[in-house]
C-alpha cells in the first residue's frame, strides 16, 4: 500500500503516527468535523489506540507523511464493505499547519485509486459538513457527487450542522 507522489509517502497508519493527530483538533467542534461520532474531546491516546486497535482486513488507516523524519501531514480512514464492493471514507484530516498545499487532493486523489484499482471496489462514498467548503471542492474535484443532505444531523456549539452525502462510482471515475 505503501505509495508517493511529490515527496509525500501514503502509508498504513502506525500507533507512533497517533501523536500528531492529538493537536489537530483543538476544539469539540474542530474535533466532531474531522471524526464526527467516534472520539471525545479533547481528543487523547487511550482513543487512538483503541481507534488504531480496530482496524482490520476491511478498515484502513491510511497516512500521508512527508520528510525525514517522517512528519504526517494528513489522516485518512477507509472502511470496507467487501460483500457490497463499497468503501467509507471518514476521518479526512490534513495538519492545520499544512492546509492550503494541496495535501488533501493528492491523498484523496491516492485513495480513489487505492479503492478501485487495488481493492477493485465499485462505490466510493463519504459525508461532509454543509459548511466544509474547502472539503467539499476536493472530494467534488475527486469526482464525487452529491447525493444528499441530512438536515441538523450534528449537533454543534452554535446549533445544528447538515452533512452532505456524496459517492463516487466506479465507472464514472475510470470515464473521467
Amino acid at each position: 500500500m505503501n505509495a508517493t507522489s511529490d515527496e509525500l509517502v501514503f502509508r498504513p497508519f502506525r500507533p507512533g503516527d497517533a501523536e500528531a493527530l492529538l493537536g489537530w483538533a483543538s476544539t469539540p467542534d474542530e474535533l466532531l468535523q474531522w471524526t464526527g461520532l467516534r472520539f471525545s474531546f479533547p481528543l487523547d491516546e487511550r482513543q487512538l489506540a483503541e481507534y488504531a486497535d480496530t482496524s482490520g482486513d476491511h478498515r484502513h488507516l491510511i497516512s500521508a507523511v512527508t520528510g525525514t523524519p517522517e512528519t504526517v501531514v494528513a489522516h485518512v480512514e477507509l472502511t470496507v464493505l467487501p460483500q457490497h464492493e463499497l468503501g467509507q471514507v471518514g476521518r479526512f484530516a490534513v495538519a492545520p499547519e499544512m492546509r492550503g498545499r494541496g495535501i488533501a487532493g493528492r491523498l484523496m486523489d491516492w485513495l480513489v485509486t487505492f479503492a478501485f484499482d487495488d481493492l477493485h471496489l465499485h462505490r466510493l462514498e463519504l459525508v461532509a459538513f454543509s459548511f466544509n467548503e474547502p472539503a467539499l471542492r476536493c472530494y467534488k474535484r475527486a469526482g464525487f457527487r452529491d447525493e444528499g443532505l441530512a438536515r441538523d444531523a450534528r449537533k454543534a456549539s452554535d446549533g445544528y450542522w447538515d452533512l452532505i452525502h456524496m459517492g463516487l462510482l466506479e465507472h464514472w471515475h475510470r470515464s473521467t
